[in-house]
């Protein structure tokens, strides 16, 4: 008490300074190099895929049918780089935040791990399964088509079937160099 009679207001608690008891901040986001990469290299690649396959889609019908009308729009190429560069970099952002659990997942599963076991195969396999299960019924469809057509449905039914071809296989090629590049310049950052 003797210290305190020479003192005229009484002693103030400390109180620590104010900090963002959550962890998470865009600003620290910003200045992670990793997580910006990561985004960055998302956006970019996956606008490219975008624009491909919004566009030849649009090739395809113009020359299936061949009427006077052709079906290919700027304002879907437009809607398909705003979507893919949205969506791609959304992909970014949840891939650096989840790629650690679900590459620990896959590792501790042994039948994941035997058919997952790269950056490449893990983009790529996953893409290969989504095209195949995704062209097998736009492929009944055009077997319907064609089966309901008379012989002048022919022609059309050709035209039809040759777009899904080809078509699927712009599909497969694009996401496997899709699958190399990203895997390639994530891998340095992202070790499997």
């Amino acid at each position: 008490n003797a210290q305190n009679q020479g003192s005229s207001t009484p002693p103030q608690p400390q109180t620590p300074p104010a900090s963002n008891n959550s962890g998470f901040s865009m600003d620290s986001l910003q200045k992670n190099k990793k997580f910006m990469d990561t985004v960055k290299i998302f956006a970019i690649y996956g606008t490219i895929v975008a624009v491909i396959n919004a566009a030849v889609p649009m090739f395809v019908s113009t020359f299936a049918y061949a009427g006077p009308y052709s079906y290919f729009n700027i304002g879907g190429l437009v809607a398909a780089v705003v979507s893919g560069l949205i969506g791609s970099a959304i992909g970014g952002a949840l891939f650096y935040f989840f790629y650690e659990p679900v590459h620990n997942w896959i590792k501790g599963n042994a039948f994941l791990s035997k058919h997952i076991y790269s950056m490449f195969t893990l983009f790529w396999k996953p893409f290969l399964l989504g095209i195949i299960i995704s062209a097998l019924p736009a492929l009944f469809s055009v077997l319907g088509v064609g089966s309901m057509m008379g012989a002048y449905g022919v022609a059309s039914f050709g035209g039809m079937f040759t777009g899904w071809v080809i078509i699927l296989a712009v599909h497969v090629v694009v996401y496997y160099f899709y699958a190399k590049t990203i895997s390639a310049k994530l891998s340095p950052q992202y070790p499997w």
